[in-house]
């Protein structure tokens, strides 16, 4: 009976040695894929998310912008008009503080001085406008985003019939009336109502009324290309020359250079010969003329812009065509909507470019063809100069019979006008930026597994950090500063929001994840999960085993 039962024993252990190692090696299989495969699986696949400013950013998106304009009064009056003075700058202080708006607050800050002993001889010695504005400009000089506004007599002599007059630099002569003053630094050295609208277009604000300046003109834009492009229907008829590169250097480089900061400019030029425009002009039988109405003109963009070729860039490109009619059709002219011609011959599309019709003289019986035309490139460039300030967003102001302006010099801008347009592009870039910053911190929230490398963080840093150096520059008046840090804030937001690896469709959402991984891990994950629940119930029937 003892050996009967030593040999059981012997039996079950063997059992159990052979029960036990499958048991042991299914536990080491769970045990490598749990917790060192998952980990590495984790690790292997887990996102990686540079750390971004959310709330930065959410807070410069709700910031209000506060614009500070710096304005020098300096009063040429006699010392018996003290009392009146005193009147004037209540009136005009009182003027100036109203009107503000909630997310563009526009202030001013005055400093009163008096008229120097060497601006009062130019007032006195000068005989006309110009002189006065050319002289007045060598004594004193002003910085960017500064005005200064001389206040002199009602009887001035130069200013018998208008209130005020504004020169081709940052100076203002204007008689005593606080409202008239107020409303010259509003309306015209400062352009408020330009700075809203570049504020609210650029935050995606929506106005009852359409506004022809902010459709007319470009959003901004680190740079632009220009190209001019003659064209020439008819060659064999017309053998028509023109000097653009020396009317670029002559008329156009003057206004590009003195732009430089605010934007790059690339010119190029090309001769098209057999393309015209699509047009049906009539015939006009009182002068032997063919007239074409400038609102059946922007149907002729299309067909002739697939002609005009393209270059490799980023920046956007303005396009400006001068046209010779064809000889059957000359002259031609463009006429308004009450059927006169436009003194320019030429129209605008807005953000595209402008198109000038260039009349030649009409080939006679007697003329050897082709017949040989030299373009005049001085006028062209006058009309595709005055086109050029408005697409890129110069505000367009004319003189009235109360405030004379002067003309701009040969760089076709006056610096009071460069102000306006540096001061409306820096509101529009920081508003822009904070946007497109709030848009991708928006996106990068909703989409978990997009990863953000370590370069777009320092983008979006750089852009945070130009954003509040924009502000506080634009909040001290400082314009020169506030604007190239707007223009960095706009080149960072853009290169980061644009970057090719932040696409959305690059990265699969969490329901396509789970179909990816089901098949893959669901053969494996299978054997070893029946394999843990054989462990475990072998493991209770061995404890069962040893309490009986």
């Amino acid at each position: 009976m003892a050996g009967k039962k030593h040999k059981g024993k012997d039996e079950n252990k063997e059992l159990n040695d052979d029960t036990r190692s499958p048991m042991y090696a299914a536990l080491a299989v769970a045990f490598v894929a749990v917790f060192i495969g998952v980990p590495i699986w984790w690790f292997s696949t887990t996102t990686y998310r540079a750390f971004l400013p959310y709330q930065e950013i959410q807070d410069l998106a709700m910031a209000k912008t506060n614009c500070l304009i710096p304005l020098t009064i300096v009063s040429c009056l006699a010392s018996t008009d003290e009392q009146d003075l005193e009147k004037f700058k209540a009136e005009l202080m009182l003027s100036l503080q109203s009107g503000q708006g909630i997310r563009l607050k526009i202030q001013y800050t005055v400093d009163w001085q008096t008229c120097t002993t060497q601006e009062q001889s130019v007032f006195e010695s000068s005989t006309s406008l110009t002189e006065l504005d050319s002289s007045i400009n060598t004594v004193r000089s002003v910085p960017h985003g500064h005005s200064v506004i001389y206040i002199v007599h009602q009887d001035y002599k130069h200013l018998s019939a208008a209130n005020s007059f504004i020169g081709r630099g940052r100076i203002a002569v204007a008689k005593m009336k606080g409202l008239d003053v107020a409303d010259l630094i509003k309306t015209r050295l400062v352009n408020e109502d330009a700075l809203g609208r570049a504020y609210f277009n650029a935050v995606g604000a929506r106005s009852n009324q359409a506004d022809a300046d902010s459709m007319r003109s470009l959003l901004s834009t680190p740079g632009y290309e220009l190209s001019f492009s003659l064209l020439n229907p008819q060659p064999e008829v017309l053998n028509a020359e023109w000097d653009i590169a020396q009317a670029v250097k002559a008329y156009l480089n003057p206004f590009l250079g003195k732009l430089s900061e605010f934007a790059e400019f690339t010119v190029n030029s090309q001769v098209l010969y057999f393309t015209g425009l699509s047009i049906k002009p009539k015939h006009n039988g009182e002068d032997d003329s063919y007239r074409v109405s400038q609102n059946a003109l922007p149907l002729v963009i299309n067909p002739v812009e697939a002609k005009l070729g393209s270059h490799v860039s980023t920046n956007p490109s303005l396009n400006f065509l001068l046209y010779i009619p064809r000889p059957r059709h000359l002259p031609l002219y463009i006429t308004d909507s009450k059927g006169e011609p436009v003194s320019s011959n030429a129209f605008l599309s807005p953000r595209w470019g402008g198109v000038l019709v260039h009349n030649v003289p009409r080939p006679s019986e007697n003329d050897t063809l082709p017949l040989t035309v030299e373009i005049d490139t001085k006028h062209s460039m006058e009309v595709f100069l005055a086109q050029l300030r408005l697409l890129i967003g110069v505000p367009q102001q004319a003189a009235s019979d109360q405030t004379l302006l002067a003309p701009p010099d040969n760089t076709g801008i006056t610096n009071w006008e460069y102000d306006v347009l540096l001061r409306g592009r820096t509101i529009e870039n920081l508003a822009t930026s904070a946007t497109t910053l709030l848009s991708l911190s928006q996106l990068l929230k909703q989409i978990e597994n997009i990863v953000i490398r370590d370069d777009i963080a320092d983008q979006v840093y750089q852009a945070v950090s130009s954003i509040q150096e924009g502000h506080s520059y634009l909040s001290e008046g400082n314009l020169y500063r506030a604007f190239h840090a707007s223009k960095r804030a706009i080149a960072a937001s853009e290169k980061a929001f644009f970057d090719p690896s932040l696409l959305e469709l690059l990265y699969f959402p969490d329901d396509q994840k789970f179909a990816i991984y089901i098949p893959l891990f669901l053969p494996i994950g299978i054997p070893v999960a029946t394999s843990v629940l054989k462990v475990i119930k072998w493991m209770r029937a061995k404890r069962k085993d040893k309490q009986d």
